[in-house]
């Protein structure tokens, strides 16, 4: 499993997300793939996509002590994207250099609660299996060549909240929600909220849904998961306990919620227009 962590300015926050993300790590069960290491956490990694940030995320992530212990530094990595490219351009610029069978894209603030990746990744199983596809303790780690036979399938979570969200974050994503139902009616995207920053993957799947992506940015994963439609790649949901962080990008103010809300509504439109006619295609 590569877990990876897509960083724009995010120096503040990254730090407590990693520290939880170590510790699951180091108590997750060990799933070898031949080229896996042999050690407790071989077969676990921890990818930072430091994308283009200017606050110093890359060098305090270089920085944390933790970095220096020998059973977790070679699987936890920083990189740095000279310019920012969106959370959907920085994952696709390293999904394809993974070496791990499995990929879990996952928001730097932390939100996502990370105990659930053994949950998602009985949900990935279970879905391969469904879908006649080799079990995942069958695959064997992927290249930046896919083969067409290597097993396909996308699990999206769902954000569940303990307690009751903000009335702007409810309004923002029951409207935001709805907007993606029609819009893509008919589409069938079966999806509860395309916008959950948690999602599991084989390596092949993320490589073949990432790749040369239309759009980069907040919008990203609409197209992502319309992508896994239209090539019929099996996509499932699963549950994920999510508390909100401070420090949003997006809800900053009532004015730049709205911005970015009229910005992702012009986005979604454009990929049903563009795929129906034929503009945009999966290459």
């Amino acid at each position: 499993l590569t877990i990876l962590l897509p960083a724009y300015n995010e120096r503040d926050r990254i730090g407590s997300t990693l520290s939880t993300y170590v510790e699951c790590m180091k108590q997750m069960p060990v799933y070898q793939h031949p080229g896996d290491c042999n050690s407790t956490t071989g077969s676990v990694s921890i990818l930072v996509i430091d994308d283009g940030s200017s606050d110093g995320t890359a060098e305090f992530v270089n920085s944390i002590s933790w970095m220096d212990t020998a059973t977790v530094n070679d699987n936890v990595r920083c990189i740095t994207l000279p310019h920012n490219e969106g959370k959907g351009g920085a994952i696709e610029r390293d999904v394809t250099t993974t070496v791990r069978s499995l990929v879990l894209v996952a928001d730097a603030d932390g939100s996502g609660d990370i105990s659930c990746v053994n949950d998602m990744i009985q949900a990935l199983e279970d879905l391969l299996v469904q879908s006649s596809a080799t079990r995942i303790s069958q695959s064997t780690p992927t290249s930046t060549h896919q083969s067409t036979h290597a097993p396909q399938a996308l699990i999206v979570g769902f954000r569940q909240y303990p307690q009751s969200k903000s009335l702007l974050r409810s309004l923002l994503s029951w409207g935001f929600r709805t907007a993606v139902s029609s819009i893509f009616i008919g589409a069938n995207l079966g999806i509860s909220d395309t916008q959950c920053g948690l999602k599991l993957m084989t390596s092949s799947t993320g490589v073949l849904l990432y790749n040369k992506l239309n759009l980069r940015r907040w919008s990203h994963d609409v197209e992502v998961i319309h992508r896994a439609r239209l090539l019929n790649v099996p996509v499932g949901e699963c549950g994920v306990p999510w508390i909100d962080k401070d420090g949003s990008k997006l809800m900053t103010s009532v004015g730049s919620a709205l911005t970015v809300s009229l910005v992702m509504l012009k986005d979604i439109a454009g990929i049903r227009l563009h795929y129906a006619l034929g503009l945009w295609r999966v290459r």
